[in-house]
C-alpha cells in the first residue's frame, strides 16, 4: 500500500506532514508571488507576440495591396500604349513616305482623317505629323497646321533624327507649344522610300486621363499613390498631384537601378525622392515600352493601422492582466496574514480552514472583478465611507491627524479612487474631475498627440505666453476638445495647411463671458472658413457641414460644454476663404496656495438645512456626520420618493439637497433633481455618483455631479455654490464646474 505524498485536508495537526510549517509558508507565498508576476508577464508576452504577428501581417497586406495596385496600373497603361501604338501605325500608313509638299497639299484631308481617329479617345490630346525639319505637316487639332513653330529642340526630334532609342519614343512631360496644354507624346520615326529620315508621327496624351484613373484607384485603396514614369525617371503622370515636387527621380534611385538591371517588377522601401516620406513601393515595367508604373504607400499609414489594432488589443489585455495581478496580490496579502495567525495558533485544522476560506474569498473577488461597473459603484461607496471617517477622525483626534497610518489610509483612498475612475473612464461613465492645468506644460506635450492625427501635410505650432495663468478643467476633456478642433481643421483644410494653437491671459478688449480673470486658448487653421449662416449653429449638437457619414456634429458641442463647465465660453471668428479661429475662455485659477493647501481646510459655517438622499446606510451615516461637522442640519431620506415626501412636509427646513444618482425605485437622483429644479422657487441639488449608467443625461441637463469619493473641500464648495445660485434672484441652472459635456 503506497503512502500519500501529502496529508489529507482533514488530518489532525502534525499527522502525515513531513515538512516544517515554515517550508509550507514559503512555498505558498512564493507561488502567489509567481502568480502575480505571471499575471503580468504572460499577457505581456502574448501581447508582444500578437503585436509582432499583426505588424508583419499589416506590411504583408500592404505589399499585396501595392502589388495589386501596380498590376492594375500596369494593365491600364499597357492597353493605353497599345491603343496609341495602333494609332501610330495608322498614321504611318496615312502619311507613308510622301514628301512634305504632298502631305501639305493633302492637308485638309489628312486633318479630317486624324481628327476622326482621335474623336472617341478621351486620352488623346492630339495627333500630329512632323517633317524632317521638325515643323508640323498636319494634326487633328487645327488646320492649317502651325508651320511657324520649330520643334527641333525637342528630345523626340533628336532621337528620331539620329535613329537612337527604341522604335516607339515616349517624351517627358511637356507643355504643348501649339495648344498650351500639359501632355506627353508617344511617337515613331517616319522614313522616305530610300530609308532616309522623313520626320515623325505623334500621339499626344493627356496626363489627366491617367491621373483620374489613379485617383479612382486610390479611392478603393486608401492612401495609395501611383505614378507613371519613363525608365530614365521622368514622371509622366501621378496621383496625388503635388505642385513644387520634383518631376524626375534621381539617377541613383533604387527603382531606376533595378529597372536598368533588367528587372521588370519588384518591391522597394525607403525615403521618397519627391517629399522625403518613408514609403513602400511596387514597380512594374511595360513590356515593349520604355515606361514603368509605380504604386506607393506611406509607411506611416501602415503603422497607423497596426497601432490601432495594438491599442484595441492593449485595451483588453492590460486591464485584465492588472486585474488578475491585483487579485493575486490581495490573495498574497491575505494568505500572509492568515499564515502568520496559523503559525501563532499552531493548529493544523484551523490553518487549513483559514486557507480554504481565503481561497473562497479570492474566488469571490475574481467573480466580482468581472463586473467592473458594479464593483466601481460599490467600491466608491466604501471609499466614500473611509474618506469621510478619515476626515472626521482627524477632526476628533487632532493629536494623530498627521500620523503615518492616517496618511497611508489617505493615499490608499486616492489610489482606489483613481483606479475606479480609470475603469469608468474607459466606458465614458465617470463624473468629471477638474484639476489645475498649467498650459505652459500641458499644451506642448499635447503636440505629440495631435501630430499623428493631422499628418505630415499639416504644419502644427504651439505658442503659450509665459505669464498665462493656470485653469481648472478635466484634463481628459481638454485633450478631447483639442482633438475635436484639430480633426475639424484637418477636414476643412483637406489634409494640407497650418494649425496654430495659442494661449494667453485674456485682456479687456477680448469678448470674455463675464467679470473676472480669464485665460484664452485659440486654435487657428488655414481652411476655407465658415459660412456666416453656419457660425451661429456651429455649437449646436448634431449640426455639421460635413457630408453625410463623415461627421457626428458633436465635436464643437463638446468644446462649448467644456468651456461652460469651467465658467467660460467658446467663440468662432471666421470668414469664407479666410480660415477659422476658435477661442476658448476659461476662468483663470490662482496660485495653488490661494485655493487652500490642504484638504483639511473645509468651511464649517455652511449653516444650512440639507436633505441627504442616500440608500446606502454606511455611506449615508458617514456623509451625515461629515456634513454635520460642516455646520449642516442634515435630514436623511433613502429614496427619491421619500425625499419628495420629506420636502413636501418640511420645505422650509431644506436649503439644498445632496443626492446619490443610483437609487431604488422609479425616482433616481437625476429624476429627483429635475423635479426639484422645476419647483418655484427651485431647490438647489448636488448629485453624487461612483458609477451611473445615465450619467450622460445628468451632464446634458447641466446638473452638478460630484465623484465618489470626493474630498470634504470639494463637497463643501459644491454645496456652497449650489446654495449661492439658489439664493440669487436670477439664478439659472448652470453647472458649478463639476459637470461636463456629453460628447
Amino acid at each position: 500500500m503506497s503512502r500519500p505524498d501529502r496529508p489529507s485536508p482533514h488530518a489532525e495537526p502534525g499527522a502525515g506532514s513531513t515538512e516544517p510549517p515554515g517550508v509550507n509558508r514559503l512555498r505558498t507565498l512564493t507561488r502567489l508571488r509567481a502568480v502575480i508576476v505571471l499575471a503580468i508577464l504572460l499577457p505581456s508576452a502574448a501581447f508582444v507576440a500578437v503585436a509582432t504577428y499583426l505588424y508583419h501581417q499589416e506590411f504583408h497586406d500592404a505589399r499585396l495591396l501595392l502589388d495589386r495596385g501596380a498590376r492594375i496600373a500596369q494593365e491600364h497603361a499597357l492597353k493605353l500604349f497599345e491603343t496609341n501604338a495602333m494609332l501610330l501605325e495608322r498614321m504611318l500608313d496615312l502619311a507613308g513616305s510622301m514628301p512634305d509638299a504632298e502631305v501639305l497639299a493633302r492637308g485638309e484631308e489628312i486633318h479630317n482623317r486624324l481628327r476622326n481617329m482621335a474623336a472617341n479617345l478621351p486620352q488623346v490630346q492630339g495627333l500630329f505629323i512632323h517633317g524632317a525639319d521638325s515643323r508640323s505637316l498636319g494634326n487633328s487639332r487645327v488646320y492649317p497646321p502651325p508651320r511657324q513653330i520649330d520643334y527641333s529642340d525637342r528630345q523626340w526630334y533628336r532621337a528620331h533624327r539620329d535613329n537612337t532609342g527604341s522604335a516607339v519614343f515616349v517624351s517627358e512631360a511637356i507643355v504643348s507649344r501649339s495648344t498650351g496644354e500639359p501632355a506627353f507624346d508617344i511617337s515613331r520615326r517616319r522614313v522616305f522610300a530610300d530609308g532616309s529620315f522623313a520626320g515623325s508621327v505623334h500621339v499626344s496624351l493627356r496626363p489627366k486621363y491617367l491621373t483620374d484613373f489613379y485617383r479612382e484607384l486610390a479611392a478603393t485603396s486608401p492612401g495609395l499613390r501611383t505614378f507613371l514614369m519613363r525608365t530614365d525617371g521622368h514622371v509622366l503622370a501621378r496621383w496625388p498631384e503635388a505642385d513644387g515636387e520634383p518631376t524626375q527621380l534621381p539617377a541613383d534611385a533604387p527603382v531606376l537601378r533595378r529597372i536598368a538591371a533588367g528587372q521588370s517588377s519588384g518591391d522597394e522601401e525607403g525615403l521618397s525622392p519627391f517629399d522625403g516620406v518613408n514609403r513602400l513601393q511596387s514597380f512594374r515595367s511595360l513590356v515593349g515600352y520604355p515606361v514603368a508604373v509605380v504604386a506607393a504607400l506611406d509607411r506611416d499609414i501602415v503603422l497607423a493601422a497596426w497601432r490601432r489594432q495594438c491599442t484595441l488589443l492593449a485595451a483588453f489585455v492590460f486591464p485584465t492582466a492588472l486585474g488578475f495581478a491585483w487579485m493575486a496580490w490581495l490573495a498574497l496579502r491575505r494568505t500572509r496574514e492568515e499564515l502568520d495567525a496559523l503559525q501563532r495558533l499552531d493548529d493544523e485544522r484551523a490553518r487549513r480552514q483559514r486557507v480554504e476560506l481565503a481561497l473562497m474569498q479570492s474566488q469571490k473577488l475574481e467573480a466580482m472583478g468581472r463586473l467592473t461597473g458594479g464593483v466601481a459603484h460599490d467600491f466608491n461607496n466604501l471609499l466614500m465611507v473611509v474618506n469621510s471617517n478619515l476626515y472626521l477622525h482627524r477632526r476628533l483626534r487632532p493629536d494623530v491627524a498627521d500620523s503615518t497610518q492616517l496618511a497611508a489610509i489617505e493615499r490608499a483612498v486616492g489610489s482606489g479612487a483613481k483606479l475606479t475612475r480609470q475603469l469608468l473612464a474607459f466606458a465614458r461613465k465617470q463624473a468629471l474631475l477638474p484639476e489645475r492645468i498649467v498650459l505652459q506644460e500641458r499644451l506642448p506635450a499635447l503636440l505629440d498627440l495631435l501630430k499623428p492625427l493631422l499628418g505630415s501635410s499639416v504644419a502644427l505650432s504651439c505658442d503659450v505666453s509665459g505669464d498665462t495663468g493656470p485653469i481648472e478643467v478635466d484634463a481628459a476633456e481638454l485633450e478631447l476638445a483639442l482633438i475635436n478642433l484639430a480633426v475639424n481643421a484637418k477636414d476643412a483644410m483637406r489634409g494640407s495647411g497650418r494649425l496654430d494653437i495659442r494661449a494667453r491671459n485674456a485682456v479687456a478688449t477680448d469678448p470674455t463671458p463675464g467679470s473676472g480673470a480669464f485665460v484664452m486658448l485659440e486654435v487657428l487653421d488655414t481652411g476655407p472658413g465658415f459660412d456666416p449662416g453656419a457660425i451661429g449653429k456651429a455649437f449646436e449638437p448634431f449640426f455639421t457641414t460635413k457630408p453625410q457619414g463623415q461627421g457626428t456634429g458633436l465635436g464643437l458641442s463638446q468644446v462649448q460644454a467644456l468651456c461652460h463647465s469651467a465658467g467660460g465660453s467658446a467663440h468662432i471668428d471666421s470668414r469664407p476663404g479666410g480660415g477659422a479661429r476658435v477661442r476658448l475662455y476659461f476662468k483663470r485659477g490662482g496660485a495653488p496656495d490661494e485655493a487652500g493647501s490642504s484638504e483639511r481646510r473645509v468651511a464649517h459655517d455652511l449653516n444650512c438645512g440639507l436633505l441627504l438622499v442616500e440608500d446606502n446606510d454606511a455611506v449615508g451615516q458617514a456623509t451625515r456626520e461629515l456634513l454635520q461637522s460642516m455646520g449642516c442640519r442634515v435630514h436623511r431620506a433613502d429614496s427619491g420618493a421619500a425625499a419628495l415626501q420629506h420636502l413636501d412636509a418640511h420645505a422650509a427646513e431644506i436649503d439644498v439637497v445632496l443626492s446619490d444618482i443610483e437609487m431604488p425605485g422609479e425616482i433616481d437622483g437625476i429624476a429627483l433633481a429635475a423635479q426639484l429644479l422645476q419647483r418655484e422657487p427651485p431647490v438647489p441639488v448636488v448629485l453624487m455618483t461612483g458609477y451611473a449608467v445615465r450619467l450622460e443625461q445628468a451632464v446634458r441637463q447641466r446638473m452638478d455631479v460630484l465623484p465618489k469619493p470626493c474630498s470634504p473641500t470639494m463637497l463643501a464648495e459644491a454645496i456652497g455654490k449650489a446654495m449661492a445660485r439658489g439664493r440669487a434672484p436670477s439664478a439659472q441652472a448652470t453647472p458649478a464646474g463639476r459637470a461636463g459635456s456629453d460628447s
